[in-house]
């Protein structure tokens, strides 16, 4: 009778300690930031014409660093986003090379993606374009 006892104190004291470890686990990860995604912006296009050289979201806005790639220069740039952001004082220019800081402020929600559609105007031509960013923990 006394060995039955020992033996299922032994089984509980295993399991015991096994989850007493995935517990220190699963909480080093969370401090560590894993299960919290880093804020990005990609763009849609694949032609290059339009870098984003550098973003910064926060709670309270997305800002953008846009470089024309095109090797023309763009004009008449606008942009518009999804959902509705108020937009900063941004470039309605870009020269060949050149680079212009867009913002866009209002409430950023984590975990949230806003879509800025873009359209400029390079050899005559309207382009039109988006990017995807996504707010990780803000």
């Amino acid at each position: 009778m006394n060995s039955k006892g020992q033996s299922a104190l032994e089984y509980l004291m295993t399991y015991g300690w096994a989850l007493v470890v995935i517990v220190i686990v699963v909480a080093a990860l969370v401090a560590f930031g894993v299960f919290n995604p880093a804020s990005s912006c990609t763009p849609q296009s694949s032609d290059g014409k339009l870098l984003v050289k550098d973003s910064v979201i926060t709670g309270g806005s997305i800002q953008l660093k846009l470089q024309n790639n095109s090797g023309a220069a763009m004009t008449g740039v606008d942009t518009n986003t999804t959902p509705s952001l108020t937009e900063g004082s941004n470039p309605t220019t870009l020269s060949r090379g050149g680079d212009g800081t867009f913002t866009y402020t209002g409430t950023i929600t984590a975990g949230q993606s806003y879509v800025i559609d873009v359209s400029y105007v390079t050899n005559g031509l309207t382009h039109p374009t988006n990017i995807t960013c996504t707010a990780g923990t803000v």
